[in-house]
């Protein structure tokens, strides 16, 4: 589906695709507990809402490449910085996770908590000195 406007085809691919998310997630989980699959069926079953997620990024990039050169600047700003604190905190929590033998938080979190980070960065970095 190619639409005019950039912001709108991204906003309906990525509602499109979080949808799949939640179907796959949903219909994993019920499978597992319902019929407590082995091998690699269940190995299959838990990488399925995955895939996804592949999607997102997808037209994540594709958006990168649609939109103009200073909005294009803006957000690969917005992303490194993103990538970057999302690369520091999951860093400090395995280093935390490893030395007390706790478990703050599953790595599925990590894609979320990227997210997270984004929206944050948007609220700081609102323009590309």
């Amino acid at each position: 589906m190619t639409l005019k406007n950039p912001a709108t085809e991204y906003t309906i691919h990525m509602m499109v695709w979080m949808a799949l998310y939640a179907g796959l997630l949903i219909g994993a989980i019920l499978y597992i507990k319902a019929n407590h699959p082995t091998g690699p069926l269940l190995y299959g079953l838990a990488v399925l809402p995955a895939l996804p997620i592949g999607g997102t990024i997808f037209t994540a990039l594709r958006f990168l490449d649609r939109v103009d050169e200073y909005f294009r600047l803006l957000l690969s700003k917005r992303f490194i910085v993103a990538t970057g604190l999302t690369l520091f905190i999951c860093t400090a929590i395995g280093f935390v996770e490893n030395f007390a033998e706790l478990e703050i938080m599953p790595l599925y979190l990590v894609y979320a908590l990227f997210w997270a980070c984004y929206g944050v960065t948007c609220a700081f970095i609102r323009t590309v000195k």
